[in-house]
């Protein structure tokens, strides 16, 4: 039988590929800031803040699809899946606009106070809430994901933004920007619980319920604390590249990605360890960035290019570079050669003075 079966095909179409590529970068309109995606429907929501837009992305033919209009500057976005609705927090119209993800029409726009200037976004799925942090007003608004009205305020600190929440033990962090601190409450009964004082600028907030950490991304100092959700503490600080703002956890905890707005990449951290092990370069600005569990490719929006940034296998580094010769980069030997048309001689000193060029052809 085995003489009857086909040649069993070899070559470099069957060598696994070992290093992340970019697939595609769609061009989605003025500053994309967050991602929310929805791995069933193969759609990507991005926010577009300069465009006062939201805008979501066909996952597989790569291009958008269709763009709704929000409030001013919507920077954070949420999807929230039992309701199908997308949620954006509008800094300069102190708002909140709820969107059907399905047809892009608006369900709502929820006002959140005045000059409060919502800037970052929570979602507790399991006790159906939505939180808005609320930059200038120091605080935290509470809105019912179903019936979307507001439900309460909680106090947190100037510069209030960025929120996760850690769904089993019920507990949302605020990272407060302009006040080097973490405002910790209770996501059922709305009580504020503690204080947790980090480094300046925190800037975005992430929860990792496979590792029980939490990420605070100091855009500051170019580096991502580490803390424990068990206990609060501290457990390290990983530095990264200028300015990150941006980051999400993949689907097994592994491994997180943060987005260096100042340097154009993705820094690839292993959760375990708490080291980087890679970069990947990007867009112009990255802003934040999601995870598309079913093809595993990350999702990066760059706010100063306009794009999103779809990356395949992220876990692995770039592409090997291809050898250069051995005598690249070693100092160039002596030597005094008479020039062919004044018969000058010249030197390896005129050279390195750049006085002359030599013009190197093979002869046959």
């Amino acid at each position: 039988m085995s003489g009857n079966l086909p040649p069993r095909p070899s070559g470099p179409a069957c060598r696994a590929e070992r290093a992340h590529t970019v697939v595609a970068e769609p061009r989605l309109g003025a500053g994309p800031e967050a991602v929310a995606v929805d791995p069933a429907a193969r759609r990507a929501y991005v926010a577009c803040s300069r465009d006062n837009a939201v805008v979501a992305v066909d996952l597989d033919r790569r291009v958008p699809v269709w763009r709704a209009d929000v409030g001013r500057e919507p920077i954070p976005v949420v999807l929230d899946l039992p309701s199908r609705r997308l949620f954006t927090a509008d800094a300069r119209s102190d708002t909140v606009t709820v969107l059907d993800a399905d047809t892009a029409a608006r369900v709502a726009q929820i006002p959140v106070g005045k000059d409060a200037y919502p800037a970052g976004l929570g979602h507790d799925p399991e006790r159906r809430r939505i939180f808005c942090g609320n930059t200038a007003a120091g605080t935290i608004t509470a809105i019912d994901a179903d019936r979307l009205a507001v439900i309460g305020t909680i106090p947190a600190e100037l510069g209030a933004g960025s929120i996760a929440v850690d769904g089993r033990r019920g507990r949302g962090y605020c990272a407060n920007f302009m006040s080097a601190s973490l405002t910790v409450f209770d996501t059922e009964t709305l009580r504020p619980l503690e204080r947790i004082a980090v480094g300046e600028g925190p800037c975005k907030v992430v929860v990792n319920p496979v590792a029980d950490q939490l990420y605070v991304a100091g855009s500051l100092h170019g580096t991502v604390l580490r803390l424990s959700l068990a206990t609060g503490r501290p457990l390290d600080e990983v530095r990264v590249e200028r300015a990150p703002v941006g980051m999400c956890v993949a689907p097994d905890g592994s491994r997180f990605y943060v987005c260096n707005r100042g340097a154009g990449t993705v820094s690839v951290i292993d959760a375990v360890g708490g080291t980087e092990t890679h970069r990947i370069t990007v867009g112009n600005g990255p802003g934040d960035c999601q995870i598309d569990a079913a093809s595993g490719r990350l999702l990066v929006s760059n706010a100063g290019s306009g794009t999103l940034t779809m990356v395949d296998r992220p876990w692995l580094p770039g592409a090997e570079r291809p050898p250069t010769h051995a005598a690249v980069g070693r100092k160039l030997p002596e030597f005094a050669l008479p020039d062919a048309r004044t018969g000058e001689v010249r030197t390896t000193r005129e050279w390195a003075e750049k006085r002359y060029l030599i013009n190197f052809f093979a002869s046959w």
